[in-house]
């Protein structure tokens, strides 16, 4: 398993832990966690192979990104060298940080063992300005892959109309909820009876919808604003001057909370242990990482109907959900679920229902295997055609 930047450290922590308990014999090929220091537990092999160097300097400027890059190329062509002893039988990335370059080692790896990629998000990172190396080349990286997984309907039927990768190549496995956060809520504080804790969590972006979140927040009656409180904690990707603003112009900021930078782990249990709902009000998606918290913790959310989120969650039973881009259809839904106690309580046991059946990872691992065999197979095939030509 292979995720240089550990860009998603729960989810590998949580797939290969699963492999581990379905029989397989794990590596994991990551990082340095760089935001805070990494402590869950691991039943396989981490190894912390990527940016030894980069990763120790504490100045993060352009140069920085220069250097990692470099230290990239070369920590991606000494992995090929060392899989070329160890001789896996399979190879899974879970991001490729330099597609134009990584699909250089992926050509060299391709040779080793099947490839499989999986494609967390399907909107090429969401056309962010600061991601022009990890967007160039990308469609080149598909011809040394044998596989791509993917987490919803929505993104597999994305993947193929964009024509990145044939339909046979391409499988869904839905991602699994996030129990691990249950054993850190020991230490949460409780919600305060009577009180509403409207949280928002994550990287701060367009796409994610703060804006529409603030507007809907200000269309609360006077009184349910008034015992509510809006919680927006996360990194930004870019300044936040103008969201902040917006907030004051709507008169709102009293009632506002932010919370502007990385968010441990143990703070986001905490965050959702005193949330009385959580809000998606993403203008695109293909599955998140949030909301597979919150199906593990038993959160109620409301979200916009789109992408992966609609396979995941349904209205009225789990959450609401609102017409993208609605402000008012959201003020509505968070009326609805903030002025009904009984509601909530049948939405989280809704919620923790979901996380022990299809988004458990004892599910995804079991499908995830079927991949590798899969891959496997064809693999093999291919090379005794080679062979024979």
């Amino acid at each position: 398993m292979v995720d240089p930047s550990s860009f998603s450290l729960n989810y590998d922590y949580s797939l290969c832990n699963a492999l581990v308990a379905q029989g397989c014999q794990v590596k994991l090929a990551h990082s340095e966690y760089a935001h805070e220091t990494w402590e869950r537990t691991a039943s396989f092999h981490s190894w912390k192979y990527f940016y030894s160097r980069s990763h120790r300097t504490k100045r993060r400027g352009r140069w920085f990104r220069f250097g990692k890059a470099a230290e990239h190329v070369f920590d991606m062509q000494r992995l090929a060298r060392v899989l070329h002893g160890d001789l896996p039988d399979v190879i899974h990335f879970q991001w490729l940080p330099i597609p134009a370059l990584d699909r250089l080692s992926l050509a060299r790896l391709s040779q080793i063992a099947p490839i499989v990629l999986t494609l967390h998000n399907t909107n090429l990172l969401h056309g962010s300005p600061d991601s022009v190396l990890q967007v160039w080349g990308f469609r080149s990286v598909f011809r040394y892959v044998s596989a791509v997984i993917v987490h919803t309907e929505f993104s597999r039927d994305r993947v193929i109309a964009q024509g990145w990768a044939s339909p046979e190549k391409v499988r869904v496995v839905p991602h699994g909820a996030f129990e691990h956060y249950r054993g850190l809520l020991s230490a949460a504080p409780p919600p305060t009876p009577g009180r509403h804790r409207i949280l928002f969590l994550g990287a701060i972006e367009t796409y994610k919808g703060v804006d529409l979140l603030l507007d809907a927040f200000a269309r609360l009656p006077q009184a349910l604003q008034a015992v509510s409180e809006l919680i927006i904690s996360g990194l930004p990707r870019k300044g936040t001057s103008l969201l902040q603003g917006r907030s004051k112009a709507l008169g709102i900021d009293d009632r506002v909370q932010w919370n502007l930078r990385f968010i441990t782990e143990q703070e986001v249990a905490a965050l959702f242990a005193s949330a009385t709902v959580v809000v998606l009000p993403y203008r695109d998606a293909d599955q998140s990482a949030v909301l597979l918290t919150a199906v593990a913790l038993g959160t109620p959310v409301i979200a916009s109907r789109v992408g992966g989120i609609l396979e995941t969650i349904r209205d009225g039973v789990h959450g609401r959900l609102f017409e993208n881009g609605d402000a008012q259809g959201l003020a509505d839904a968070l009326e609805d679920v903030l002025t009904s106690p009984e509601r909530r309580c049948q939405m989280q046991g809704a919620m923790l229902q979901l996380g022990t059946g299809p988004l458990s990872w004892d599910s995804a691992a079991r499908q995830t295997i079927a991949v590798y065999k899969d891959a496997v197979y064809k693999h093999r095939q291919m090379g005794e055609r080679q062979g024979a030509e």
